[in-house]
């Protein structure tokens, strides 16, 4: 709809001048296209203005819900906040103008938009953020339910027997140390010990942790052990296997996916169900102020 002005005492102009259209009625309240351009310049580009419409009358839903709360912002109270913000920032009033001016804004702009959001975080706090708290109850039953969001890297547990072979080591020696390997390798399949076969034949440190590694990431390990675990199950073996300084007989004792401490992500978790519930609360409060308004979308 086009808002016409006429006069009889002005001379006949060619045609309807149009000041502006309105694109929104919010009770006894109009948004016009002027109103949601202006809006529109202070959001990303490519905004959707239907988005921005939609977000101008819940603002105006809450301004009016402020004022019946007697939640106004009194001009003294806006001038002791901006005149603080000159503080922090250093400037005086020139200074200020200028910066606004910068960010293509006038101090008139600025104090309306101050006021608003300045009365709309007291709308916030006394309407949606009262009341609202997470306990340790449901902080514990969305960990529980939700382990996997808290996984860890899967790691690997291995044991290790190394039967060396030294640097520069004639073709001989290499073959004399894997066939030793491969024996030792026939051993266990026909169903020995490996932990006594390491600490009997491993040449490796580790043996006298019965070659325990202990849990690693995976891509932790070097290559060589990586390739050779990577699709063993608990249990089984792998060798020999040819490496820098040596053959190895790998088995994976355990595969696990840790899970970071409930104490290590609780406060993580309860910001975020705290925000949920502030989130849904808000959502509520806009609804029900949507009810119990007359609006109209005309864009």
């Amino acid at each position: 709809m086009a808002v016409c002005v006429s006069a009889g005492s002005v001379p006949a102009a060619p045609g309807p001048v149009v000041v502006d259209r309105v694109v929104a009625v919010v009770n006894d309240e109009v948004i016009t296209m002027s109103d949601l351009q202006r809006e529109s310049l202070k959001r990303p580009a490519g905004t959707d203005q239907r988005l921005t419409l939609e977000d101008m009358i819940d603002r105006k839903l809450q301004m009016v819900a402020a004022k019946r709360n007697g939640m106004e912002v009194t001009d003294r109270e806006l001038a002791d906040a901006i005149a603080d913000i000159m503080k922090r920032n250093n400037m005086d009033n020139k200074q200020f103008e200028e910066a606004l001016a910068r960010e293509g804004l006038t101090l008139e702009q600025y104090r309306s938009d101050f006021r608003e959001q300045m009365t709309m975080s007291r709308l916030f706090n006394k309407f949606i953020r009262t009341g609202l708290s997470v306990d340790e109850k449901e902080i514990r039953e969305h960990y529980d339910r939700n382990l996997g969001q808290f996984s860890l890297p899967e790691e690997i547990r291995v044991r290790l027997l190394v039967v060396t072979v030294p640097e520069k080591a004639p073709p001989a020696q290499i073959a004399e140390s894997r066939d030793k390997a491969a024996a030792l390798m026939a051993r266990i399949g026909k169903g020995e010990d490996f932990i006594r076969l390491i600490r009997e034949n491993s040449d490796s440190p580790t043996a006298a942790q019965d070659g325990d590694l202990g849990f690693m990431q995976r891509g932790q390990a070097i290559p060589e052990i990586e390739e050779a675990a990577k699709d063993l199950k608990p249990g089984q073996y792998a060798g020999p296997v040819k490496a820098a300084d040596g053959f190895y007989i790998i088995r994976v004792d355990e595969i696990r996916t840790p899970v970071k401490p409930f104490e290590k992500v609780k406060e993580e978790i309860q910001k975020m169900l705290y925000e949920q519930k502030m989130e849904n609360t808000y959502r509520a409060f806009l609804q029900s102020l949507r009810s119990e308004a007359h609006i109209e979308n005309k864009l």
